[in-house]
């Protein structure tokens, strides 16, 4: 959290011919000639400062307790921006003359250093960042840099020399890039430096803190980060700003019991403020409350029913819960098999099955809600193809069961029909996980994940051609996993290409 620009008044000295300060200081028996000739000279347009620095010296071996010339060399000094020796020079003036005469005017001049120091480091710091965000662009798309880019369409288009072209302009950019590194460090550096220069001038204000731990919490130094914070969170404890840099902070630093504290503070005083809880909910997380979890995102989504972020997470939560429900309906299937006549055991299983439907219920549309705000969000659609996956083996135990039954009863027509119902049900499912994984393939194209999920849910349909099809794209760019050979041997099989099946399932078993 940055504090805003602060508007500042200059205060120049008031100049004079040097002929009258002569005058004036001759009728008024000034003993000191290096204080009067420090006056012509800042007297003067513009005023030589040098020069009058050497008379205040000369001076001051006179008389080193003149206030008066201590307080000339300190308002030199934060004209020259020498900011330690002004604070220097200002403090022999109020010991050496305890109700100074220049207590105002030192009060100013400091509190204008103060807004001009501080203003420097937030515009050091705001350059900082926008060199950060425009390195993070040319990392993420090397086509932003101009250069990089003509040399894509030279390869493209078959220009001689294309291919030197390219290896040239990827050296340029790896020179801009460690140039821009070398700007947001910089940057950095003087933005830290001015806000120390601040807290020389004046200790007791807040936003140079606040603002000193932002910098080094972007830096990821951390520990040094909350030294910072923390004395600010002293100075200003009911700011929001430090509140929320000092908690933010905190998380980031695993210290999850102190930015409890703070987030909870910070909602007390702002119930609506969905950042905060959107914060908390990270550190209910991290100390495994779950329930806490769901219940902080139940109540960013009641305030911000557009915040996306709320809805994914929550839905993540009911789709682990989900995923342990598919377990425990498996474990109980198998047991009822073994014991079909387990009355308390089949209750289990109905009432874990309701607990999964409802699960299932609430974890598709929390994704679906995620993906109609954020429709490019790759990840809404593939963690739904997932909850489909889930749901579609739900009926293996049931389809297992069918077919064991038809084994021993093979004409039995209306079993038959109870087992093709299931498996067109389950197909359904598979084919709401076919279409999931599309749309996420559409926007993360080659995921290697994606295709193999994509390929095991066209699998699970009986589209064969179309899962040889999406495992082969799978095997050329990772020709070494096992499981997809697996999937290949299968579809292969299927298609009656056997010598094709033999080699997949060789290669899945190397």
């Amino acid at each position: 959290m940055r504090i805003s620009i602060i508007k500042k008044q200059f205060r120049r000295f008031y100049f004079i011919s040097p002929l009258l300060i002569i005058v004036l200081l001759s009728g008024c028996g000034a003993k000191s000639p290096g204080l009067m000739s420090a006056k012509i000279y800042l007297g003067l347009v513009p005023p030589d400062y040098d020069k009058a620095t050497e008379q205040l010296h000369i001076a001051l071996e006179q008389d080193s307790t003149s206030a008066e010339a201590h307080f000339l060399l300190g308002k030199i000094y934060a004209e020259k921006k020498v900011y330690k020796e002004m604070i220097e020079e200002f403090r022999k003036v109020e010991r050496f003359q305890l109700k100074s005469k220049y207590s105002a005017e030192m009060s100013e001049t400091k509190n204008e250093k103060w807004i001009e120091s501080v203003n420097s480091g937030i515009g050091c710091g705001k350059k900082g960042k926008a060199a950060s965000r425009y390195k993070t662009d040319l990392m993420t798309d090397f086509s932003k840099y101009s250069v990089y880019k003509d040399s894509l369409r030279a390869l493209a288009s078959g220009v001689e020399n294309a291919q030197r072209f390219a290896w040239d302009s990827y050296l340029k950019f790896e020179e801009a890039k460690l140039g821009i590194e070398f700007l947001e460090e910089s940057l950095g550096r003087k933005a830290r430096e001015m806000y120390q220069v601040a807290l020389l001038i004046d200790s007791t204000r807040y936003e140079p803190y606040l603002n000193l731990g932002a910098e080094f919490a972007r830096e990821e130094e951390l520990q040094t980060a909350l030294q910072y914070y923390e004395k600010a969170y002293q100075l200003k404890p009911d700011d929001s700003g430090v509140m929320t840099g000092y908690a933010t902070c905190l998380v980031s630093a695993n210290k999850f019991d102190q930015a409890l504290v703070i987030y909870e503070k910070i909602i007390q005083r702002d119930p609506q403020n969905v950042n905060a809880l959107f914060n908390l909910s990270t550190i209910y997380m991290e100390k495994g409350d779950h329930e806490k979890v769901i219940e902080t995102y139940s109540k960013i989504i009641s305030i911000d029913p557009e915040y996306k972020d709320a809805y994914f997470n929550r839905g993540l939560l009911h789709l682990s819960k989900a995923q342990d429900r598919i377990s425990v309906l498996v474990a109980y299937k198998d047991s009822l098999d073994q014991s079909p006549g387990d009355r308390e055991l089949l209750s289990r299983y109905e009432v874990a099955k309701e607990e999964f439907e409802r699960l299932f219920i609430k974890t598709e549309s929390d994704f679906q809600k995620a993906a109609e705000i954020d429709p490019v969000d790759g990840e809404a659609h593939f963690h739904l193809g997932l909850l489909y996956i889930g749901k579609a083996q739900t009926y293996n135990p049931m389809l297992s069961a069918y077919r064991d039954s038809l084994e021993r009863r093979p004409n039995d027509k209306q079993l038959l029909g109870r087992a093709n119902i299931a498996r067109e049900k389950q197909k359904e499912y598979f084919y709401k996980a076919e279409t999931s994984f599309q749309q996420t393939l559409k926007l993360v194209p080659d995921d290697l994940e994606i295709l193999k999920y994509l390929g095991f849910s066209l699998l699970s349909q009986d589209k064969w051609q179309e899962s040889s099809n999406v495992l082969e794209r799978l095997v050329e760019l990772t020709p070494n996993d096992k499981e997809t050979w697996g999937y290949l041997s299968i579809v292969y099989a299927r298609l009656g290409k056997k010598d094709k099946a033999k080699e997949a399932l060789e290669k899945s078993r190397q």
